[in-house]
């Protein structure tokens, strides 16, 4: 199967404050049947549109330990959605999530991101979601290794409900 995608990003901002979010994210998924003597592509598409704005998150995580303040979820969530990064955007995401300054992303940190965005984002599937790309086995992501995670969209699986 073959799988293709579009993400549009839509900012809004306030004296140049990001005020609103919005992500539109279509996932093309191609595959070869075979009718008989003839092979065609079935195509199937799913659409995920999410909008997020300050007051709705401050609101939702108000009652949640841990949460990242709306500006810093911002910075995470870009490269996650997006599946690629500019310039220093995937250091700024690694630093954020790494609150305890240790050089790696554990699976609790990843944790305080998502309930917003994925409410299903349980422990045990996060950490199924780390061992793809946990070279070193040691169940954290270092940089590289969360690098691997955003390039290869598994970030985006994550947030888009794909556990």
């Amino acid at each position: 199967m073959d799988l293709e995608f579009s993400v549009t990003e839509t900012i809004t901002r306030n004296n140049n404050f990001i005020n609103q979010i919005h992500y539109q994210f279509e996932e093309f998924s191609f595959e070869n049947t075979s009718n008989g003597i003839t092979n065609k592509k079935e195509r199937r598409s799913r659409i995920y549109d999410t909008i997020i704005t300050r007051k709705q998150y401050n609101i939702l995580t108000r009652n949640t330990r841990n949460t990242l303040l709306f500006d810093n979820f911002i910075i995470v969530l870009r490269p996650f959605i997006m599946g690629y990064y500019q310039d220093d955007e995937l250091t700024r995401a690694f630093r954020v999530l790494d609150k305890d300054h240790s050089g790696s992303v554990n699976v609790e940190e990843l944790a305080n991101f998502l309930p917003i965005i994925n409410e299903f984002a349980t422990t045990e599937a996060l950490t199924n979601y780390i061992k793809k790309v946990d070279i070193n086995t040691d169940g954290t992501l270092n940089y590289d290794e969360f690098r691997s995670l955003i390039l290869k969209g598994i970030g985006r699986d994550i947030i888009c409900n794909h556990l």
